[in-house]
């Protein structure tokens, strides 16, 4: 696995074919899904693949793609592109690790985050980012590997510069995950 992801990283022809031929010869199974898109876990590789519409998704898929150093807050994305030509039913792919579910006092601790986020939100009538609300209220009596994730996803999105992300984030528990001991959004 560990060669797979070495050889992603350049992601030649003959990688993303072999790929392309896993899915089409159906070689994975589904995970999971939402609004824009559907997630499957590629049989016997360390990655899954997420097939989306979102062209949001996409361009924050490209700013992270073979980043994992600089991005330690986004899971790593090691292709992002269509699969044309490779198969014959699927495009607008991403490939990505494959990520373990939160353990239950994080994924409570970020539930509750988001409550007070959505309040926050409301009481100021309007868009409001997560990290405005963390900068007006704060992270009283937080799990101090919650705010440290919610702060190194501020500097992430920060490095983006693409405009109105902070807005835009899908930030909710369902979206963050754990990939090598850490926290990352895996949807965004």
């Amino acid at each position: 696995m560990i060669r797979l992801k070495q050889l992603l990283y350049e992601m030649t022809d003959q990688e993303l074919g072999k790929i392309g031929r896993n899915i089409e010869r159906n070689q994975f199974r589904y995970v999971g899904g939402g609004d824009n898109g559907r997630v499957y876990k590629l049989n016997d590789e360390d990655l899954v693949f997420k097939i989306t519409t979102s062209t949001d998704e996409i361009e924050v898929a490209r700013k992270i793609q073979n980043k994992m150093t600089e991005y330690s807050a986004f899971i790593p994305v090691y292709y992002v592109g269509d699969l044309r030509g490779v198969t014959a039913e699927y495009k607008d792919v991403i490939i990505m690790s494959n990520a373990d579910k939160l353990p239950g006092n994080l994924k409570r601790g970020i539930d509750r985050v988001v409550e007070k986020y959505h309040q926050y939100s409301y009481e100021q009538g309007g868009e409001v980012s997560l990290f405005d609300f963390v900068d007006a209220v704060g992270l009283k009596r937080v799990d101090p590997i919650i705010t440290n994730f919610i702060n190194a996803l501020r500097s992430d999105i920060e490095k983006m510069s693409i405009p109105d992300l902070d807005l835009d984030l899908d930030f909710k528990s369902e979206n963050v995950m754990m990939w090598n001991g850490n926290m990352v959004m895996v949807d965004w």
